[in-house]
């Protein structure tokens, strides 16, 4: 595990003077929403492809696009095991990997900086748990003017187990003092779910990763555009399904006007 300070930097009030944590969420909203960062926030999958060709032609190993767009996961431990890399270089290839990543300059979704503002607005904390390592994330929340929105930020270099194990949702879970229902993982992938799943959290489904079979498979019965259109739908709605139901209240029974 990397000795890298572990967790991220909470967010802070326009004014810089601290984290922005005294306002409730709008009745019916999650306390909290959760993000992936590839795929849900930024468009990395092209790059990631980029590096993956580069790192794994380093070993001999050629990755096909077509192997790419049906196999690719957050797991990375099960694509190497696909694609046949030996497993005494697991340590130094996604190292490599992400030296690659690091000289790339991804874009945020559309839509995506509008909805994370939106969520604040109206009193949901967010976090941020990634399969991607510290040093190929923050450089870009900085450049694409992300930096202090996310409350609690993990990456797979803080961590012990990646995806879809929930160590690092169940810590930025333990970040915010807030129990896994009160959350929703918003992501792209069947890891994604997996992870959010074993946590406890509520799963989102967003983007055009996954295809919305194989998710209408596993259980997830809608796949939103992204980030930007649940937000929209949920904000819209009042809590999108969030709020609890209250018990209709009983109406004193109206005196008969014959007497």
């Amino acid at each position: 595990m990397s000795s890298a300070r572990r967790g991220g930097a909470a967010a802070r009030r326009p004014d810089g003077s601290g984290p922005d944590l005294g306002r409730a969420p709008v009745d019916g909203l999650p306390a909290a929403v959760i993000l992936d960062w590839d795929g849900t926030i930024v468009d990395t999958l092209p790059l990631i492809y980029r590096a993956n060709v580069i790192v794994l032609g380093e070993l001999g190993i050629t990755m096909s696009r077509t192997w790419f767009r049906e196999r690719h996961s957050p797991d990375w431990r099960r694509g190497y095991r696909e694609l046949g890399v030996p497993e005494h270089l697991w340590d130094q290839t996604p190292a490599r990997w992400a030296e690659e990543m690091g000289r790339m300059r991804p874009k945020a979704l559309p839509w995506v900086r509008h909805a994370l503002r939106q969520l604040r607005r109206s009193g949901v904390r967010l976090g941020l748990v990634t399969a991607s390592t510290r040093g190929v994330v923050e450089p870009s929340l900085e450049r694409l003017n992300l930096a202090g929105l996310f409350e609690t930020a993990w990456y797979a270099d803080d961590v012990r187990e990646g995806k879809p194990h929930p160590e690092a949702l169940l810590l930025a879970l333990r970040d915010l003092g807030l129990a896994a229902e009160q959350t929703v993982y918003v992501g792209d992938t069947t890891v994604d779910l997996e992870m959010a799943r074993a946590a406890g959290a509520r799963f989102v489904a967003v983007g055009a990763t996954t295809p919305e079979p194989v998710f209408r498979a596993v259980g997830v019965n809608r796949v939103w555009a992204g980030v930007g259109a649940w937000a929209d739908d949920l904000l819209a709605s009042a809590g999108g399904g969030w709020a609890p139901r209250r018990p209709a209240r009983r109406r004193a029974p109206r005196p008969d006007p014959r007497g």
